[in-house]
């Protein structure tokens, strides 16, 4: 019962690192859209500054590319983690995967709602909220499994 919650939970968690991956993607190729809609309090604001100050308009869009390489860095190791937890079931690597998925969900999850881009929070808390259920689904196997002490 608790090993096949295991691998449900793995199972969701590989999918999600898929997602961060399509996520990270979306960054990479369509920053452009993201910038019109992360300055949207001025309608014309982007096209001013990108016009006038295109060096750092150039350096905003270039941090939007590294933030989407490091989402797919980021599901790319979420989705190495959980095919090694469906594998193997070891809960230091469960551990792991925990925290740095929670810190890097957390994480994009906050900016989002600083930006306050309602497209990337809906987005970003879907991720974490799918994040949360995969981890949580297999807890209790988790905290029952017995190790050797040294």
């Amino acid at each position: 019962m608790n090993i096949r919650r295991v691998k449900q939970g793995a199972s969701i968690t590989f999918y999600n690192g898929f997602y961060m991956i399509i996520f990270g993607a979306f960054f990479m190729f369509f920053s452009g859209f993201n910038m019109k809609y992360n300055f949207k309090a001025i309608s014309q604001l982007w096209g001013f500054f990108s016009r006038y100050n295109s060096d750092i308009a150039h350096l905003f869009v270039l941090l939007n590319i590294l933030l989407g390489i490091m989402l797919v860095s980021n599901g790319i190791v979420i989705s190495y983690l959980s095919d090694y937890i469906y594998k193997r079931k070891e809960k230091f690597t469960w551990v792991i995967l925990f925290l740095s998925g929670i810190i890097s969900w957390a994480g994009i999850l906050t900016l989002f709602i600083l930006i306050r881009n309602f497209i990337l929070i809906v987005i970003g808390f879907i991720g974490w909220a799918s994040f949360i259920f995969g981890m949580l689904l297999p807890i209790k196997y988790y905290l029952e499994k017995d190790y050797r002490e040294y």
